[in-house]
């Protein structure tokens, strides 16, 4: 039997034990809970670190297909530009090409379209006569102005304009014909288009050449002694296609089957060539220009001198009435005065007058 000291001890040590075994419980269940909270934190941050790391991997899927994207614009973007490139290397070789055979053209034909070149030399004669400064033409171009006459009328040109005013104010005339029998005509101003304002696109023939300073001669034999010296070789010529006189300037031109035959005999200028009955003549060869009217400008001009009867009956015979007309226009009792040209034109019929310009000599 077990003494009374020797239990109350025993019990003690029990109760100790007993404390000391819930103090490590009540520790254990702390460290528990705590454990618990931070698993809990750990499984937050895994979760975030999880979407962070789906939400970066997504974000640099997609940076790799924008970038792949802008790779293959900016390769296309390449692509174009050297092919761009290439054409803009093409067309500056087709360019220098073309600027090429035109400074050819230009260093062939140098000096060609120069107008101090092309126009014929002509003797002129200073006449006392002057005009305003200004702007120096180039041309000067003489007008020759076609006039449809009807049937019934007449034109009369008198030495002064005076006279024509005079003649139109009246307006009716009395012609007297032979014994008490006389016409009645009226006296009307002549207006004419002339144009004031010419401009033309020229060219240079390059088979062509213009031949002026001919002799005074038949044009036909001028033109036979053309085609066979310029159709030599050892002058310079070739074979001649077609040759033609202009008998208002008394210049030729004459036509090559081939090119730069004209340029070399331009560039010589002074020719000499055999004429019959005459010894070595010298011509001047310049380039034939041809020439497109593109714009014309007119105006209506009066002709001062002039006056255009009309109402003219077809009583006798035209030379006879143009006659009566002049002889009647020409005293001072009816208004008139000294007359430089007339014509008339009977009933029934249609002419066409050439009004040239007035130079006053």
């Amino acid at each position: 039997m077990m003494a009374e000291g020797g239990l109350l001890d025993s019990l003690e040590g029990v109760k100790d034990e007993i404390i000391r075994q819930k103090a490590l419980y009540d520790t254990l269940v702390e460290e528990q809970a705590q454990l618990v909270k931070t698993s809990s934190e750990r499984e937050h941050q895994t979760k975030e670190f999880t979407d962070r790391f789906v939400k970066i991997t997504k974000g640099l899927e997609q940076y790799k297909e924008q970038r792949l994207e802008t790779v293959n614009s900016h390769k296309q973007d390449l692509d174009s530009l050297n092919r761009e490139e290439d054409e803009l290397h093409e067309a500056l070789k087709v360019t220098e090409t073309a600027i090429e055979e035109q400074e050819a053209k230009e260093a062939e034909f140098e000096g060609a379209t120069n107008v101090n070149t092309v126009v014929p030399k002509r003797e002129v004669v200073f006449r006392g006569a002057t005009v305003a400064t200004g702007n120096p033409q180039l041309f000067d171009v003489k007008s020759r102005v076609k006039y449809p006459m009807e049937g019934g009328t007449a034109l009369i040109t008198f030495e002064d304009e005076i006279v024509a005013q005079k003649i139109q104010s009246l307006q009716t005339h009395k012609v007297t014909l032979e014994g008490e029998c006389y016409i009645t005509v009226e006296a009307h101003p002549v207006q004419l288009m002339v144009p004031t304002l010419v401009q033309m696109d020229t060219r240079v023939c390059p088979r062509s050449i213009l031949v002026s300073q001919l002799p005074d001669m038949d044009s036909e034999a001028i033109l036979d002694k053309l085609e066979i010296h310029f159709a030599k070789r050892f002058n310079g010529g070739g074979e001649v296609a077609s040759t033609r006189f202009q008998e208002d300037t008394r210049n030729a031109v004459l036509v090559f089957t081939e090119d730069k035959i004209a340029l070399g005999l331009t560039q010589k200028e002074i020719h000499e060539v055999s004429f019959p009955r005459k010894s070595k003549h010298k011509v001047r060869v310049t380039p034939f220009v041809n020439g497109t009217v593109t714009h014309v400008e007119t105006k209506a001009l009066a002709c001062p001198r002039t006056v255009l009867l009309t109402g003219i009956p077809g009583v006798m015979d035209a030379d006879c009435l143009q006659d009566t007309l002049e002889i009647f226009f020409q005293k001072g009792s009816n208004g008139g005065g000294e007359i430089s040209n007339a014509l008339y034109n009977p009933p029934g019929q249609t002419v066409v007058a050439l009004f040239e310009q007035d130079t006053g000599i």
